[in-house]
């Protein structure tokens, strides 16, 4: 069968967001399947990517590297910034010259295949929009809209963006064969507002071998891999650590590392010496400081947003090294921390609760002991696994159709 996958992230983008269609291209092409891929790049080009054929279809405004580029150079409002945030106020389906370069480029690709399957990815709309555009030609094929996170409901939306993206996402849920996302909570939300059940939940994962080895640091290190942004506020995390080192708790030279963060951080006086801040790096070096540079993991998650495990959690899975979540205890992450016993959970607005998790994993770390961790359970979270579900449910709706 021939798969048509429409997206704006794709590889060589360094975020998490395409690395979960990275592994959907991948993994279906592993299958035995044919796939063609129209993304965004810096250029238009067709290359080959692990067996794949990758358009990209640039924009000429601004590009999502470019747009990263200018947040983290500070550069808020040069001339293509600018435009793209008015393109965005004004038009409701995404960067409409790019949209219109993909769109022409996926009718040439029409004429030449006869796609099977089109699966579109969260942009939040501009792939979904290009789908239903194909829908409303004429086109037949199975669409797998892959939501992803919420839409509508995202607790950050303005009341604008909240009703714009309402319009598209009953329609986008009314008209997908299948709809994906990452958790039960948020599909359950999208099931409000549909009235069918073709929903398949399909976690994100990590992508590399598992690393049994287990190296402790010189001093203690805790890290942070990625961004802060959004409802990952690190205000309580730097004051829990800070009161720990000041009463004598931790030793004076623990640290926390962080790698890849663009956002300006409020680190209080006292430990601007213990917090070490490193630029992004590609996600291969990313996941080796992880496994190497590190003695614990942190992840950062204000409570008020349902059904979010954040991609990095599964980067962190396969380390072997302890995982530190301020997160809401009452939500997914939790039971997934429990089941592959891989790390400790802390409401994110409990600072007592913070310290005497630190205090948890310093222990750890001073003793040099390693958690009992459950690598069956972890394996089905690698992204090779989480594709499988997905892989196993067309393999039978296909079943189904030829009989």
């Amino acid at each position: 069968m021939n798969i048509l996958i429409v997206t704006q992230r794709f590889y060589p983008y360094n975020r998490i967001a395409s690395f979960r269609i990275n592994s959907f291209a991948k993994y279906f092409r592993e299958a035995g399947y044919s796939v063609t891929v129209v993304t965004e790049g810096e250029r238009d080009e067709a290359v080959n990517w692990n067996g794949c054929d990758v358009h990209y279809i640039k924009d000429p405004i601004m590009t999502q590297m470019q747009c990263n580029k200018f947040v983290r150079e500070n550069k808020k409002w040069v001339p293509r910034r600018a435009l793209r945030a008015l393109e965005t106020r004004i038009l409701w389906g995404g960067p409409c010259i790019w949209r219109a370069k993909a769109y022409k480029k996926i009718e040439e690709l029409f004429q030449k295949n006869n796609f099977d399957i089109v699966l579109s990815s969260y942009g939040p709309l501009a792939p979904h929009v290009l789908v239903m555009k194909l829908l409303k030609r004429g086109y037949k094929f199975f669409w797998i809209a892959d939501m992803r996170d919420e839409m509508s409901k995202h607790p950050l939306n303005t009341k604008l963006r909240t009703y714009r993206f309402a319009i598209y996402e009953r329609k986008i849920l009314a008209k997908a064969d299948l709809v994906v996302s990452v958790s039960k909570p948020i599909i359950d939300d999208f099931k409000t507002m549909c009235s069918h059940g073709r929903f398949l939940e399909v976690k994100n994962g990590y992508d590399y071998e598992e690393y049994h080895e287990v190296n402790f640091q010189s001093q203690f290190t805790m890290g942070y891999i990625g961004n802060f942004y959004g409802m990952a506020v690190p205000g309580n995390l730097f004051n829990a650590f800070s009161e720990l080192i000041e009463e004598g708790r931790l030793p004076r030279n623990s640290r926390i590392k962080i790698v890849g963060n663009s956002l300006k951080l409020d680190i209080p006086d006292k430990i601007a010496s213990n917090v070490v801040q490193y630029e992004a790096v590609p996600h291969e070096e990313a996941i080796r400081i992880s496994m190497t540079e590190v003695d614990v993991l942190l992840m950062v998650h204000k409570s008020g947003r349902k059904g979010v495990y954040s991609g990095k959690l599964f980067d962190y899975l396969a380390t072997n090294k302890p995982i530190l979540a301020l997160y809401d205890p009452n939500d997914v992450v939790a039971p997934l921390l429990a089941e592959t016993k891989a790390g400790f959970i802390v409401d994110e607005a409990d600072k007592e609760g913070i310290k005497d998790m630190m205090m948890k994993c310093y222990r750890i770390w001073k003793n040099k002991e390693v958690l009992p961790r459950d690598w069956d359970k972890i394996r089905q979270y690698s992204r090779r696994n989480q594709i499988q579900i997905l892989l196993d449910y067309l393999s039978e709706v296909f079943c189904r159709g030829n009989n």
